[in-house]
């Protein structure tokens, strides 16, 4: 950053829940973790640090709400059978995950099928947040709030590719976001910095009359797991001098979040209620549909590895009348005649009772791939495995953990699910805490080279009449490699000579997650060119283009300079479909 705020404030927009957090300069300096949260009120008053991730437009697709507020006035919309026209979003931060054809016109649908541009539905759901947060600074200063003295941060998880992470950038910048003070970070690094300062505060506090064993000494290697409601984020991190981090394997993971639980959920109730029934009560009393998956996820976040224990979750009573209205059958006799579901589901007065094999059912594909991602990663060195995220609430998550690497610390701050949103304020107040990242691709130039029979393709090759020897065209010059550790803030140069070109010359650069010899390979892919004017003197033999990679922070920039002239040019390079 090329100033100094006096307030870092960080934008946590989930797959199913949103918050921010914001600190004080003096507060981060006296009190690093007094780290200002907002608390949300849902339905039936449950207050939570975090709001869903909903939005709901009216019929002229203007904003109407965003997250409980968005929810509540949905319900009573489809209840009084007013919501047509009506345009409701849900979970629409996926669509950002791997997604190869994403550009700022690409379309998202709301629960019913219309389409809006992404671009706009980001931006609104980050606009609501940003309000809602300058209004909460606002009511804790005496003096007017000068949004220019605020930092930014806005988490992505660390798996995202380049196109996602400018998204959710331009996203911020519409939503009014000064993209001048505003940083990317990534969910496992910022949960790393929070778990290693929550951890160093409860080393230095007593507990039962002895000190908690430290975990993140110089040279600890441990595995962040970022478990969200849609995606799991992972990495290996080390501790080295000042605490600093190092990343020592590139960030993996997938699409196997709280969601993958949420929906094999909503696949037990289709096989036992019947899509049409659970259709209908999505679309005449949507309160009811909504507060019965409320209800999974508290219970979902609770549920223990006790064999022989039933779960019981709230069944509303409209569901149990559908299903006999519909069916002709009573639920009860439906269940009896089941030889799958008799012994398993029972429904008394507005409970449901679900075995415990079932419900540990639900988990076995979002614990299956968690575990493999893990077991991709794992190495006898590593000591210590942190879970943070809303879904490492789980018990059942926990346990997992536990019972797979029995010789490995399991350690989950006290607040998991605020661990990546307030690691995100400390990483504003200090980004230069993280050392060195993976690279997760290759970087290069398009360059001619001196052919070589041995190494390259007579397709390429041709003859340069003022230098008198034949080169190969269209060949790849690295200036990184994938999975190559690179120091944060540093700078990798290149010379080229411009040759005896008459007119301007043209820089472009490309990316693999392989190391190519040529740009024409199918690992590779262009981010873009720079164009460098030619001297109005021209160039002479000795003149020399410098190209300069900085990798800074989670993105990176390429600049040229004409050692004749000195000027430069600089380009941050567009990875968006138009």
């Amino acid at each position: 950053m090329d100033f100094s705020p006096i307030i870092i404030a960080a934008l946590d927009f989930g797959t199913t829940y949103s918050g921010y957090a914001f600190q004080m300069r003096h507060d981060h300096e006296r009190e690093p973790l007094k780290i200002n949260t907002n608390a949300w009120i849902g339905s039936g008053k449950l207050m939570s640090q975090k709001t869903p991730s909903s939005l709901l437009l009216s019929p002229d697709k203007k904003f109407h709400s965003f997250g409980y507020d968005a929810e509540t006035k949905y319900s009573e919309l489809t209840e009084e059978n007013e919501h047509t026209g009506w345009l409701y979003f849900k979970q629409f931060k996926m669509l950002l995950h791997n997604n190869k054809t994403l550009g700022r016109s690409t379309l998202i649908k709301d629960i019913n099928g219309e389409m809006m541009p992404a671009k706009t539905i980001f931006s609104m759901a980050i606009r609501f947040l940003r309000e809602h947060l300058l209004t909460m600074i606002q009511k804790q200063i005496a003096n007017e709030l000068d949004e220019g003295m605020i930092g930014w941060v806005i988490t992505v998880p660390a798996i995202w590719d380049e196109g996602a992470k400018q998204f959710m950038r331009e996203a911020a910048q519409a939503a009014g976001v000064c993209t001048e003070h505003l940083q990317l970070a990534l969910e496992p690094e910022a949960a790393s910095l929070y778990c290693m300062k929550e951890h160093a505060i409860r080393v230095c506090e007593q507990s039962t009359g002895r000190t908690v064993a430290p975990l993140f000494e110089e040279g600890s290697k441990f595995i962040v797991v970022d478990m969200g409601g849609g995606t799991i984020d992972m990495t290996v991190h080390q501790i080295t001098i000042g605490q600093r981090i190092r990343e020592i394997r590139r960030a993996c993971g997938g699409a196997c979040g709280g969601t993958t639980v949420d929906n094999a959920f909503r696949a037990f109730l289709h096989e036992v209620f019947g899509n049409e029934v659970l259709e209908t009560l999505k679309q005449d009393s949507m309160s009811d549909y909504l507060e019965l998956f409320q209800d999974f996820e508290v219970k979902k976040r609770g549920f223990k590895s006790e064999l022989g224990r039933k779960v019981v979750f709230h069944m509303p009573v409209a569901l149990v009348e559908l299903y006999e209205n519909m069916t002709g059958n009573k639920f009860a006799d439906s269940m009896s005649k089941s030889t799958k579901l008799s012994q398993s589901v029972s429904i008394k007065r507005d409970k449901m009772h679900i075995g415990f094999e079932v419900c540990k059912d639900f988990f076995s594909e979002a614990v299956c791939g968690i575990m493999n991602h893990t077991l991709e990663i794992m190495t006898e060195d590593i000591t210590t495995i942190v879970l943070v995220g809303g879904f490492s609430e789980s018990s059942l998550i926990q346990a997992q953990f536990q019972e797979m690497f029995p010789n490995k610390v399991i350690f989950c701050p006290q607040d998991p699910g605020l661990a990546v949103l307030k690691g995100a304020v400390l990483y504003g107040f200090d980004p230069s805490v993280i050392k060195s990242r993976v690279m997760k691709y290759t970087y290069g130039i398009e360059v001619n080279n001196i052919f070589d029979p041995k190494v390259h393709s007579p397709e390429y090759r041709f003859w340069s009449q003022s230098s008198s020897q034949w080169y190969c065209s269209k060949c790849f010059d690295p200036f990184v490699t994938a999975e190559q550790e690179v120091e944060d803030g540093s700078i990798v140069t290149r010379l080229y000579s411009p040759g005896n070109k008459q007119h301007e010359v043209t820089i472009s650069v490309y990316a693999s997650n392989q190391i190519p010899t040529y740009i024409t390979e199918q690992s590779c892919f262009k981010l873009g060119t720079i164009k460098v004017e030619r001297p109005a003197q021209g160039w002479i033999t000795s003149s020399q283009l410098r190209v300069d990679m900085l990798f800074g922070g989670t993105e990176f920039t390429v600049k040229v300079s004409d050692t004749c002239n000195g000027a430069s040019y600089i380009n941050k390079f567009d990875f968006l479909r138009s």
